[in-house]
């Protein structure tokens, strides 16, 4: 079990289903929720060190108004923030697009491109297995 999870997506059912099995099978003490990825920058940049939860595991969408993932994950690699680089990023999409998962393969931050929606196996060997 992981101490902290951010899923950044704004598809409310997929949002739900996931947030659910996460609880139900206790994979993690916290889920936090983000419906695009300024409102978890803004999370991160805007609350107080002695308050900020870093997660241990960032499930993220690549297509979301705002700022979409992509945009989340250069805004991310900028931010001075300690612990930032032990974070495992999961990029989580229905987009079957080549060239969001050559992107996806190029960012090495991102340790796998997952399609939705995510299945328990998968989900258990991110969060049980970190």
């Amino acid at each position: 079990m992981v101490k902290a999870t951010f899923i950044i997506d704004d598809d409310e059912v997929y949002v739900y289903a996931i947030k659910r099995l996460i609880n139900l099978k206790q994979l993690s003490e916290q889920v936090l929720v983000f419906k695009n990825g300024q409102l978890a920058l803004d999370y991160l940049i805007n609350t107080p060190a002695d308050k900020v939860v870093l997660p241990d595991v960032i499930l993220l969408d690549v297509r979301m108004p705002v700022l979409d993932g992509w945009g989340f994950l250069e805004a991310y690699a900028e931010l001075n923030i300690p612990g930032k680089q032990k974070v495992d990023i999961y990029m989580v999409s229905s987009s079957i697009d080549p060239r969001d998962l050559e992107k996806a393969a190029n960012i090495p931050i991102i340790k796998r491109y997952l399609f939705k929606p995510v299945n328990l196996e998968d989900l258990k060997n991110i969060l049980e297995k970190r």
